[in-house]
């Protein structure tokens, strides 16, 4: 194979890399974004369910655990 053939080639090929790591990290960004939604909707739920006892004295912390990362 010639030098000529092998740079057309990868300028043939550089806009299917582009598009195939568009699509890649569009996809790990909304994988990003409902793993935070996800964090942040437990989060809250458990100031709520801290803070909801109206009879009971306020605690100073809410009573929040991190889900554990998988292995």
């Amino acid at each position: 194979m010639e030098v000529w053939h092998i740079v057309a080639f990868c300028i043939l090929l550089f806009p299917l890399f582009l598009a195939a790591n568009y699509i890649l990290v569009k996809k790990m960004a909304a994988e990003r974004r409902l793993r935070d939604e996800r964090l942040e909707r437990a989060a809250s739920d458990s100031v709520r369910e801290s803070y909801s006892g109206k009879g009971l004295p306020h605690q100073s912390w809410p009573k929040y655990k991190a889900a554990r990362k998988k292995r």
